[in-house]
């Protein structure tokens, strides 16, 4: 079961907000207390953001650097689109001090602003400095919710066990140091820590540190997170078998969830295993209610996770059922351009969808329909003529299909092999000439040398790399440089950049697992493209295939190996 984890990471790692940092009394910590509690008696969010805004403005008047970073922390929390300017802010105003909290905590919530993004690897250095930073200031509680992150982000690389022994460690701390346990923060932790157990199918330890989350969330009031767990312990019990304890418990999470307009994915889970549990209990036409409603949400978010694709297999089937061919192709058509999405939010198909939503296969079943359809109105006036067009344009989207998969993966196999062959390849240049006059042949090869050591040092990963930049780090003139990247490289400097990058990501991605793991997003992110979407058209431009498919493929590969 692929589990949500961004989602999971909003709910709990917001601990700085409510987590004291130090000794009571510490009067940088009660005056960070007494601004806290100010915004928060503002009646809106507007109001919140104007009365930080005119706070700021006197701090900076005044020159107080600790409160002016705390006013830049709150900020963090209040302006979302802007989180990581705020925290750069923080560290750039405190990098050099040795305050209690300063500058831990902007290098962690540059590293949780980083997590959201899913710039995993990123957002662990940042962990790691903020670490640092805590320990060097002797700031314990900070020390351990940094650590706490840590086990977050390591939850979402695989290394469940790891995060467990630090989720338990959290938990033992904050019972060991009762003056600055919080019940917010401790029933997060316990979220954290069953969750993780569910999605590693510990389902005893799961259900022990759910029921023990949900008795803390509803004492505290807790409404969003009283309805995470009550999702934890549906799922529980559906991997128990227990469908109508899984259906009480989702139901129940459902109404709570839907009052939350961007939680949306959320109700849709709730939705898919409602079906699913109904559809185990023999109740079908109760699993199509909620199929149907998953369908509704994914048409609206395009938010498509594994899991969820699966009711479109219940929904095909169903109409199969009913032998109600329209609806069949209306859920094919739909599932076929959702699968068509490059997803920011997850790379992992699991095995069996995979294997039930391969496109040629959607195309094969698409065709068998219409070649039912047409014999069925074979008789109808005025339709034979419209139903042999239709199945000769099918015919050619069908042929285009199996060739576009013949070609992908002929194209995968290709870059399978370059990848290979370029590790052990001379880069070396031929002997270099002058082009034109108009550029001294001395110029050309320091140009050309400089060129082979921004390839070598890998300095295309760095975003934000242009001609410009380029050639001011190589003390020289666009001109110079396009010129000469043009003639010896065969190509724009901006396809240059990017050929260099998506060369590297293609080695990459087969020797490291983790990077395997992330979104196309993060990895967009990681080898220097600031959106998914310029990154997988440069893939595409390059290699012929999309990211996602070729993410798909090393996948497949790697299954077929162990199996």
């Amino acid at each position: 079961m692929k589990r949500f984890f961004i989602i999971i990471f909003k709910i709990v790692v917001f601990l700085f907000y409510m987590q004291h940092y130090g000794q009571a009394g510490n009067q940088e910590i009660s005056d960070f207390e007494k601004l806290r509690e100010q915004v928060k008696e503002q009646s809106s969010d507007s109001l919140k953001l104007l009365f930080l805004q005119t706070k700021l403005k006197s701090f900076k008047k005044h020159q107080d650097t600790v409160k002016i970073a705390d006013a830049y922390h709150l900020f963090f929390f209040q302006d979302i689109a802007n989180r990581e300017q705020y925290a750069d802010s923080i560290i750039s105003l405190t990098k050099d001090k040795k305050y209690k909290r300063h500058p831990a905590i902007g290098y962690s919530l540059k590293g949780s602003a980083l997590y959201e993004s899913g710039s995993y690897k990123k957002a662990l250095d940042y962990y790691l400095t903020a670490l640092n930073s805590a320990k060097e200031n002797k700031n314990e509680p900070m020390y351990r919710s940094i650590q706490f992150n840590i086990g977050l982000l390591k939850n979402v690389l695989g290394e469940r066990e790891e995060s467990q022994v630090i989720f338990l460690d959290y938990l033992n701390f904050l019972d060991q140091t009762q003056k600055i346990k919080n019940s917010y923060s401790y029933n997060r932790a316990l979220y954290a820590l069953a969750d993780s157990y569910l999605y590693d199918g510990k389902y005893d330890l799961a259900k022990k540190y759910t029921n023990k989350g949900i008795k803390g969330s509803l004492q505290e009031g807790d409404s969003a997170l009283y309805a995470c767990l009550i999702v934890n312990s549906g799922l529980i019990s559906y991997n128990s078998q227990k469908y109508t304890q899984t259906i009480d418990s989702l139901s129940k999470a459902k109404k709570l969830l839907q009052k939350i307009p961007e939680e949306r994915t959320w109700v849709a889970i709730c939705d898919y295993y409602i079906g699913v549990s109904y559809n185990d209990l023999g109740d079908r036409e109760k699993s199509i209610i909620h199929f149907k409603n998953v369908d509704s949400i994914l048409q609206k978010t395009e938010d498509v996770y594994p899991v969820l694709l699966d009711a479109y297999n219940h929904l095909i089937d169903y109409y199969k059922s009913k032998k109600d061919i329209h609806k069949q192709l209306e859920y094919i058509n739909t599932l076929l351009r959702l699968d068509s999405i490059k997803d920011d939010n997850q790379i992992y198909l699991t095995k069996n969808i995979i294997k039930k939503y391969d496109t040629v296969e959607l195309i094969s079943a698409k065709e068998n329909l219409i070649t039912q359809l047409e014999k069925d109105k074979f008789l109808k006036d005025n339709t034979i003529l419209k139903l042999v067009l239709f199945a000769i344009v099918l015919s050619f989207g069908a042929i285009y299909g199996f060739r576009r998969s013949y070609l992908h993966k002929k194209r995968f196999l290709e870059l399978m092999n370059a990848s290979s062959k370029k590790a052990s390849a001379s880069q070396k240049q031929e002997p270099l000439k002058t082009k034109g006059g108009h550029i001294s042949q001395e110029i050309t090869n320091d140009l050309l040398t400089k060129l082979q050591k921004f390839e070598d040092q890998e300095m295309f990963l760095n975003s934000g790399i242009n001609a410009k930049d380029l050639a001011k780090r190589f003390e020289s003139n666009s001109s110079y440089l396009s010129s000469v990247v043009n003639t010896y490289k065969q190509k724009s400097i901006s396809r240059y950049i990017n050929d260099l990058r998506i060369d590297y990501v293609v080695k990459k991605l087969q020797s490291d697992r983790k990077l395997r793991n992330y979104t196309i997003k993060a990895i967009a992110k990681e080898v220097g493209f600031n959106s998914a979407d310029v990154f997988a058209k440069a893939f595409h431009k390059r290699t012929g295939i999309y990211p996602s498919y070729f993410l798909k493929k090393l996948e497949q590969n790697k299954e077929e190996t162990n199996a």
